[in-house]
């Protein structure tokens, strides 16, 4: 006996089941991810370091500041990286880029004042930092380049967390 397949009759696809992650499971997720990239990529270079990197203009000068520390900082950094950046009066600049911060953000300010001048060789400007974090000890490294003509030699500063890291550029 032969039996008849009804083919006017449609097959529907097995159902798929959509898993949905909570806001929670995904921070977790992305976290991983970034800490498995800064290891995978900086595995010959011994320790891990992150980067945050907002960009800012200054009088038309596209400029970078790098605050960097180990990749651990993810970790143990509270709130948002503070950058304020000072001008001599009637310079313009703007923040064109922010970026994570470490994963918790960055506020970056301008400040005008008197104390930085503009010189012959071009604008001085006053740099300071500041990375909020549970462990004091933690290394942080800012680097302020002009991404035209200095990108490869930055002005650099060294300090800790908690505490500001204030340095002058020339731009």
């Amino acid at each position: 006996m032969l039996e008849t397949v009804n083919s006017s009759a449609p097959s529907l696809p097995p159902r798929r089941r959509r898993v949905r992650f909570g806001p929670s499971v995904r921070w977790v997720l992305t976290l991983m991810t970034v800490l498995f990239v800064l290891s995978a990529s900086t595995a010959t270079a011994g320790v891990g370091w992150c980067r945050s990197d907002p960009v800012i203009m200054v009088n038309g000068n596209i400029t970078d500041i790098f605050v960097s520390a180990p990749a651990d900082a993810l970790l143990v950094v509270t709130g948002p990286t503070q950058i304020v950046v000072t001008t001599p009066p009637d310079v313009d600049a703007v923040l064109i880029v922010s970026t994570l911060g470490f994963g918790r953000g960055e506020n970056v300010e301008f400040e005008q004042s008197r104390s930085v001048k503009i010189r012959d060789e071009g604008i001085e400007l006053q740099i300071q930092v500041f990375v909020p974090a549970t462990d004091d000890q933690l290394p942080v490294l800012v680097e302020f380049s002009p991404r035209l003509t200095d990108i490869l030699s930055p002005v650099t500063s060294e300090g800790t967390a908690n505490d500001w890291i204030s340095f002058r550029v020339v731009v």
